[in-house]
């Protein structure tokens, strides 16, 4: 677990620095996308076309890369503005979403890798493996399709995927699921809690990826903003199943919690920060 001094000062450097994030999300959460970065104390820009991908990322302090719901204009889109972000220093974080789904989506993605460093990989442990399969010649492609994950891996597996898959492509990889593994090759950590909900609502794996993008302007290294907004995500999941249960909510009334819990834990952290300041203040004062 990230020491919870780091977690403060990530909160205090996007309550200072408000970062925009070039979110290249797809169409079917951008909506949850931005209000959680909004409710996060960032924002979003989304400019999807190719012909304004690299310049709107150049005001960004970070770019998400999710490939879900692919096609070539997309995929140019997100190389562009991936490489611009190379250029510029800025964080980049690539989420493949259901790249095991179709012989094109693996082609994309692997464009995409040959050209783009990710800082970070968000993935489930289905995308996990079959992006290692499509890098390495020690790894054989199994069966896959779709967004969920369908391998259901033991904790020291998943561990050992998420080492293997940040080996392979040199950078921090957080793979979800039932448990949560964050590892830089050298690091890995285990992320446990959240509530299973969370698996029943739409883009739960989108906004966690924006999360990371947020996080990861602002953290030291990769590692521990992954850990960082991994561990905060399963908070703010658990939180938001007590308020549902609270009320007898169903999935809709967890889905609204998330984001109110969320603002909630920023504005109580944002509030403690600036009571620290006019303390500082008077005390310089006086």
């Amino acid at each position: 677990m990230p020491h919870v001094t780091n977690i403060e000062v990530i909160f205090q450097n996007i309550r200072r620095k408000a970062p925009k994030i070039h979110c290249l999300t797809n169409p079917v959460t951008m909506q949850d996308v931005a209000n959680l970065l909004l409710a996060a104390g960032g924002s979003a820009v989304m400019g999807q076309d190719d012909k304004e991908a690299a310049e709107i990322t150049g005001f960004c302090q970070g770019t998400l890369l999710n490939t879900g719901v692919p096609d070539d204009a997309k995929i140019k889109a997100c190389i562009h503005a991936g490489k611009e972000a190379n250029v510029l220093g800025h964080p980049v974080v690539l989420d493949p979403v259901g790249v095991g789904a179709s012989i094109f989506r693996q082609k994309a993605i692997k464009k995409l890798l040959d050209q783009v460093y990710p800082d970070l990989i968000r993935c489930n442990q289905e995308e996990a493996a079959v992006l290692c399969a499509l890098f390495s010649d020690s790894v054989t492609p199994g069966s896959h399709g779709g967004v969920e994950s369908a391998l259901h891996l033991t904790e020291s597996d998943v561990c050992s995927t998420a080492k293997q898959t940040a080996n392979l492509f040199r950078t921090t990889v957080l793979i979800t699921g039932a448990m949560d593994v964050v590892s830089d090759g050298e690091n890995t950590q285990l992320l446990t809690g959240g509530d299973s909900r969370i698996c029943r609502i739409t883009g739960g794996g989108c906004m966690l990826s924006a999360l990371c993008t947020l996080f990861l302007c602002t953290a030291d290294s990769p590692f521990d903003a992954a850990c960082a907004a991994g561990t905060l995500w399963r908070e703010v999941a658990y939180c938001a199943g007590q308020r549902t249960d609270a009320v007898h909510g169903g999935i809709g009334t967890f889905h609204t919690q998330l984001f109110d819990v969320l603002e909630k834990k920023f504005l109580t952290r944002r509030q403690i920060y600036e009571n620290q300041c006019q303390t500082i203040k008077f005390i310089c004062c006086h």
